[in-house]
């Protein structure tokens, strides 16, 4: 009988990487609602800012606000985690909206078919606030920590002045 060993877990536990799959989720959602727009198609044909190169791009997405009913709600333990991870990645905002709210999206892929970044380009309306462009950057793994080390040391902090 082989009982597998302490390390043998934790080795498969490093190779899960949740927000890595969140942001392909996030990504492949977005790709599934451009092959349903017939608006978002008819922009990316007609608009002459995007590069033609873009216009033949496999994974192009559309960002509809569709993706934030789908998730559970983050009051829910699988909700929270879920949208825990977009917030840490930058798709999304402190307030659960999408950074691509309203945009053709078009990512990059690693070799590996991990997406690396995106650009987006908004469909429509302009708010006042908004961009006309939104550029995104997968967060370094390092990114993760540092930022988690400043938020704990901020937490430790405020309790020892309190």
């Amino acid at each position: 009988m082989n009982i597998p060993s302490p390390n043998m877990y934790l080795d498969v536990l490093g190779q899960l990487n949740l927000d890595e799959l969140n942001i392909q989720q996030a990504f492949e959602h977005y790709r599934q609602r451009y092959q349903l727009s017939e608006l978002a198609q008819e922009f990316v044909n007609q608009c002459g800012s995007i590069d033609a190169d873009l216009k033949c791009h496999t994974g192009i997405g559309y960002c509809d606000r569709t993706m934030g009913k789908q998730i559970p709600k983050a009051r829910n333990c699988e909700g929270g985690s879920i949208r825990g991870s977009l917030l840490r990645s930058g798709l999304i905002r402190a307030t659960g909206h999408e950074i691509f709210r309203g945009c053709v999206v078009f990512p990059t892929y690693h070799e590996n078919g991990n997406v690396l970044s995106a650009v987006g380009y908004r469909v429509g309306r302009i708010r006042r606030n908004d961009s006309a462009v939104i550029y995104w950057h997968r967060p370094e793994p390092k990114a993760y920590v540092e930022t988690g080390m400043s938020m704990a040391k901020e937490l430790i902090r405020e309790q020892t002045y309190h």
